[in-house]
């Protein structure tokens, strides 16, 4: 993390200082006084579920904490060293512009998208981790407290530094300020798909939230923008910085991912850069995570990786717990995506399994949230589609992945075969007995954050 002196903080977020002597400086910066460290600088955040000033008292007994707080709060006869701001969010926010514009040198990527982020991002972080010091932003850290957060973790000693940039409601205008924040050298579109359509009521909206990481690039910046998404590629014209189209069509895109080819456990990108045809080896086998590698190989290769030094970190790649990580438990292939999903998502994700695994499967899945008012339309059209599929179970998780079991039933789909759950934990409990007598089974788990799939892993494998 960087060290900065009371001072240059104050002058940063155009706070006042009190209760401090000249010199002061902090190493470590918080919005969680249960995370606070020695030397450490806590800001007192007001959100909707606790006002951060109702702690500030608990840091009289770490040594060297400082707090910014708003002009209004009372210290009473608390000896610490204090910054205030019309607002701490606000100032949190000004500071990591500081570090971002302090460390000018790094090169920033920003990565977008309604599906794919972490693991896009993880998958550049390996990469470029062959070859240059390099950071990335911590688990999901990516709205309005988690990007500037994580700006202040870094040292000033890395080469390059990778962030997602997310939102939630409103939707419109996040991006936008975060990526006022970040001013990403390198930005990535990554797709657009019916997701928090709660607050964005459309998928045109959508596409104008994401493509709002654009508005913040230099003329000497780069875009990669997915240009399968004619609604992207449309709104994604214009501006700063270079703007460069990949995907799977050759007639949308300047890079195009020609085929994946499963092998040995593997899958085979071959890509062609502008007429030339390369090819790189994952160990990976979901065509969805080849595709968040597609746009991690195009990274590196702007910031100057050599295609023989990108395939040597891509051959060491390994899939992240909750997206897509494969493992065996005992006679069982477990697929775990608990992480997260969207209806777009769960479709390919439950084709690719549909056609890797030719054994015997069933599918746990759970409610995919933030759809808005179209939401159980949506879920029973996912029903349906299932229906098709070659899966001997289906165990649904929630009140609106009920309606998963609806279109499955509607569609054909044998009633005998489908129960639903109100929580995770009885859905893996029911499923450790369903399966005894079975043998080679592949279970796949799929449904957004809240949901907690993870639980029904756990009881399922008695983890």
């Amino acid at each position: 993390m960087p060290e900065l002196e009371i001072a240059e903080i104050a002058a940063a977020v155009s706070g006042i200082v009190s209760r401090t002597s000249r010199g002061r400086s902090f190493k470590a910066f918080q919005f969680d006084t249960r995370a606070m460290k020695a030397n450490a600088l806590f800001f007192a955040m007001r959100t909707p579920k606790a006002d951060g000033h109702d702690h500030v008292k608990d840091l009289a007994a770490i040594p060297g904490a400082g707090a910014v707080v708003r002009k209004d709060f009372s210290a009473g006869k608390l000896n610490l060293p204090l910054i205030r701001v019309d607002d701490p969010l606000q100032a949190a926010q000004k500071l990591a512009a500081h570090v971002r514009q302090k460390y000018r040198s790094l090169k920033y990527i920003g990565i977008t998208g309604s599906a794919g982020k972490t693991t896009t991002k993880e998958f550049i972080f390996q990469i470029l981790s062959q070859k240059y010091r390099c950071f990335r932003s911590p688990q999901n850290w990516n709205n309005w407290i988690g990007l500037p957060f994580s700006l202040l973790q870094m040292s000033g000693r890395e080469q390059a530094a990778v962030f997602e940039l997310a939102m939630s409601d409103p939707g419109i205008g996040e991006i936008d300020r975060l990526a006022g924040i970040l001013k990403p050298d390198v930005a990535v579109l990554l797709n657009v798909f019916p997701a928090h359509l709660e607050f964005l009521k459309s998928l045109a909206n959508a596409a104008r939230a994401k493509c709002e990481i654009l508005n913040h690039l230099a003329a000497d910046s780069c875009a990669f923008v997915n240009g399968d998404v004619p609604l992207l590629r449309r709104t994604a014209s214009g501006g700063k910085g270079l703007r460069i189209f990949f995907g799977s069509r050759a007639g949308s895109n300047q890079i195009v991912l020609k085929k994946v080819i499963r092998e040995n456990g593997c899958s085979r990108l071959h890509i062609d850069f502008f007429g030339i045809t390369e090819e790189f080896v994952a160990p990976l086998v979901n065509r969805l995570h080849a595709e968040n590698l597609f746009a991690a190989i195009l990274v590196a290769q702007r910031l100057g990786m050599k295609n023989f030094e990108i395939q040597e970190a891509v051959s060491r790649l390994q899939p992240l717990p909750g997206r897509g990580q494969i493992r065996r438990f005992g006679r069982f292939t477990i697929i775990d995506e608990t992480y997260n999903s969207n209806p777009e998502a769960l479709k390919r994700t439950l084709h690719w399994v549909d056609r890797e695994y030719k054994q015997k499967k069933a599918a746990v899945l759970g409610d995919m949230l933030e759809l808005g008012e179209k939401e159980l339309d949506f879920h029973h059209e996912l029903g349906r589609y299932f229906s098709g599929l070659h899966f001997g179970l289906l165990l649904t998780v929630g009140r609106r992945a009920e309606k998963i079991a609806a279109g499955a039933k509607k569609a054909g789909y044998p009633a005998e075969r489908i129960k639903c759950f109100a929580a995770a934990a009885e859905a893996g409990s029911y499923l450790r007995g369903a399966l005894t007598s079975q043998a080679q089974v592949v279970v796949l788990f799929k449904g957004s954050r809240g949901i907690a799939l993870e639980k029904a892993i756990a009881e399922f494998a008695h983890e």
